[in-house]
């Protein structure tokens, strides 16, 4: 874990959903396939998935197509497809990343709030938490249907924070891609960053980076605390 600033004054914690506090690539790419197929395309690999996520389905979905030199006018209908194939099975292959679970508990019964902050709908994100142990933890959920917006637009993580009582001077935003820097940024919120997740983060564009979620504590400015 390396830090570049504490955060003393740390009230609240929002977190990025996919690729910061779960692993979800297996079952994107797995709802992704069957529609693929569906239109005579060859379908994604996992690894191919992983280089597309941080952008929502629709994001997903068109980078999907354009990555195979398809038409990416085809993207609203395969979107709507892409959601009715996922909903099926939001959490059948996703794991948490270790140490994850542990981390968001600590915080709240140190009585720090937690929400989440992520572009996936808020009904699949739900699905996500509850099935891997998250939801008894988070206060607040935003997702890309929730009516603020989408990631890098500022509006979502402020509306999380806003919904967890806190303020964004004393918020931090813990995330894996140059998305979530970008939205902390332009939120005026302190931003840290995980290593493992799907995004190429630049180390000198967050604030700090959790190597491992036994040192988020720390890297908080909270290791008395939690």
């Amino acid at each position: 874990m390396t830090a570049r600033t504490r955060a003393p004054h740390t009230r609240a914690v929002v977190f990025d959903l996919d690729g910061t506090l779960v692993d979800s690539v297996a079952d994107v790419a797995a709802a992704l396939a069957p529609l693929f197929r569906e239109a005579g395309i060859h379908p994604l690999s996992e690894d191919e998935v992983r280089g597309l996520m941080g952008h929502g389905a629709p994001g997903l979905v068109r980078g999907a197509l354009r990555l195979r030199g398809c038409d990416p006018g085809r993207a609203v209908w395969m979107t709507r497809r892409f959601l009715d194939h996922y909903a099926a099975a939001p959490a059948a292959r996703t794991t948490a990343y270790p140490g994850a679970v542990e981390a968001v508990a600590a915080l709240t019964e140190a009585g720090i709030p937690v929400g989440v902050c992520t572009n996936k709908a808020a009904w699949t994100a739900r699905s996500v938490l509850r099935a891997l142990g998250f939801a008894p933890h988070v206060g607040a959920l935003v997702g890309g249907d929730s009516g603020h917006g989408m990631k890098p637009d500022p509006e979502p993580l402020l509306a999380c924070i806003a919904a967890l009582g806190a303020r964004p001077e004393d918020t931090v935003y813990v995330g894996d891609h140059p998305v979530d820097i970008a939205t902390a940024r332009a939120a005026g919120v302190r931003v840290l960053a995980v290593p493992f997740g799907y995004g190429e983060v630049d180390r000198r564009e967050a604030d700090g980076i959790v190597a491992d979620y036994a040192a988020l504590p720390e890297c908080l400015g909270l290791a008395e605390a939690v």
